[in-house]
This record gives structure tokens, sequence and C-alpha cells, in this order.
């Protein structure tokens, strides 16, 4: 008997369906990436070999898999999700309390706590100490579901995110706002969170520039450190390989990245342009109404703010790497 062309249609898709997974979860393997020599740290072995003996997800016979929603294969579709999430979503679902602190210098860091001290009075336990992206802060989608997920069980940790100056409605105090290597305004919270806290372990989480800067701070620091540990998600590293690769003349960067976020940045500037002003540095109002690229935006604004040359100065030393 002849199949009937809604069986044979559904066939096919499904032989689609099967063909799309399998190649998605092929190409999802989570790989640990490293240099051929790494650093010896504990005996003989090297710092990727305990990575992959101590975390078998990421290394290894046992290395783990993301497979990502078939609604959502791509790192482009997951990162639109995302962003319209944010936008049309579900309102907020962690609850903040929030401490505003004062730099040396005047300035204002907004650290919001969850869970709120009520729910969770002061004890030992862990502290993660999550750091925003470009012109983020607490209200993010990635790091409001971090929060969710190492607050409930089994973890139970506290955790802050530190606002710098100028983001998640936290208030411009000083003419400057903050950038990827302002690692003074990091270790002040850091710094403040010990003392309020000073039997518990501190672990850092930073996205993309968030990333970039917390990285920068544990070079800094070195041995001193006080972090037990750091994660770094999404990191530049290179801030001005990352520039000339979110200026490439591709589609996705000419109408999704680069537009989105330079608006967030030329949002952000706006908001606080009366407080800016006020410092002794003059800039080009006209020149900065027609910038069109992020790097247009470090030159006119972030350099000229922090003292740096040009954006390709503020780049050079800025970058973890």
């Amino acid at each position: 008997m002849a199949s009937s062309p809604l069986a044979a249609t559904a066939a096919l898709a499904a032989g689609a369906i099967a063909v799309s997974r399998k190649h998605t979860v092929d190409n999802s393997r989570v790989q640990l990436c490293h240099a051929q020599q790494t650093v010896s740290v504990e005996g003989e072995r090297t710092l990727a070999e305990i990575i992959a003996a101590e975390c078998p997800s990421l290394g290894g016979s046992e290395s783990g898999r993301f497979v990502p929603s078939m609604a959502l294969p791509t790192a482009d579709l997951q990162t639109c999700y995302s962003a319209i999430r944010e936008r049309f979503g579900k309102p907020r679902i962690v609850r903040y309390e929030r401490e505003l602190i004062t730099t040396d210098d005047g300035g204002t860091i907004g650290l919001d706590w969850s869970p709120p001290f009520e729910q969770m009075p002061g004890d030992g336990r862990p502290i993660v100490v999550l750091s925003h992206g470009l012109s983020g802060g607490s209200q993010e989608t990635y790091v409001q579901q971090t929060v969710k997920c190492l607050t409930a069980e089994p973890y139970r940790f506290r955790t802050v995110v530190v606002n710098y100056r100028g983001c998640a409605g936290v208030q411009l105090t000083t003419h400057v706002l903050y950038n990827g290597g302002f690692t003074s305004d990091y270790g002040f919270a850091i710094e403040h969170i010990r003392r309020r806290f000073p039997d518990s372990k501190l672990i850092g989480v930073g996205y993309s520039l968030g990333a970039n800067l917390i990285t920068k701070y544990v070079g800094e620091q070195g041995g001193a450190c006080p972090l037990e540990a750091a994660v770094s998600v999404c990191n530049p590293y290179d801030l001005a390989a990352s520039s000339d690769a979110i200026e490439q003349p591709t589609l996705r960067n000419k109408y999704l990245y680069s537009p989105a976020m330079l608006f967030g940045l030329m949002r952000l500037y706006r908001r606080h342009r009366h407080m800016i002003e006020t410092g002794p540095v003059q800039f080009d109002a006209e020149a900065i109404e027609k910038i069109d690229q992020i790097r247009q935006f470090d030159d006119l604004i972030t350099s000229k703010a922090f003292g740096f040359k040009d954006s390709a100065d503020y780049y050079q030393k800025s970058s973890c790497a």
C-alpha cells in the first residue's frame, strides 16, 4: 500500500529533525582548549591536566556536551532570545536588597544582595560576587538566572552583584563612569564585602566586559588576591581584537551586535551627561551625536574621561590579556 503524502511529509520532517539534532549534538561538545605548554601547579601536573582530572565535564573521556534547544540552535538566536525575553518577557525573578557604598573619590557603587538579609541573616557561607557586562547590571537576564541558581538548593550561596557607577539605576556622583579595566572600584567593593563578612569565602564571576575586569583584577592582585576562585564568562580578553571583530562588515555585526551594544553605551552616557560634563574634560558634543561605532565612543568619551590617549591606548592598557 502506497504511503500517503502526509505520511511521507511526516517521515521527511522526522528525518530532518534527527539529522538536525545529530548535527547540533555533534557540534556542541564542550572541549578544554589550552596552550601546548601550561604552568605546573601541583607537582608535575599542569593546570590543564588538573582541570581535566578534577572537572571531567570539561575534558577527557567524560567530556560534557551542551545541547541547545532545537528552537534556538545557534549562539546568535540564543542571544536574541535573551534580549527579547528581558525586554518583553517575565518580570524580575530575583529579589535584591541594595546597598550603596561610596569610593574614596566620591563615586557610588550599588551592591545588590540576594537573598535579602531578612531571608538570610549574616553568616559564614560563601559569597558569589557577580560583575555585569557592558552597560548592564543586576537586572540582566544572565545575571538573574545565575543568582537564582546559586541561591537555591543545594548551593544556598549568598550572592551580590556589583553595579558600577551609573549602571542599573545607581546615581552617578562623579564625572566618570567606569570602563573595562577600572579595577579600583571592583577592588573597593571586594574589600567592603570582606570587612562585612570576614568569615565568608569570596568567589568572583564576571561576564563579558565584567569578565575582563575581574580577570585583570586577579592578575594585578597576584598571590594577595582575596578571591577564593574566579570564573570568567565570555571574556573578550583583548579589547582591541574584540573591537576589530565587532566592526567586521557582516550583517549580524552591522544590524545586531554593534547597534545594540552602542545603544546601551549611548543611553548610559545621555542619562548621566549632565554629571560627566562637570569634569575638567571638554567633550565634542557634535561629534558624539554622530557616533556609530563602539570604537568611536571609546575615542570620544571613554579615553578622554579616563586620561587615555585614544581608544587604542585604552584597549592596550585595560585588556586582561
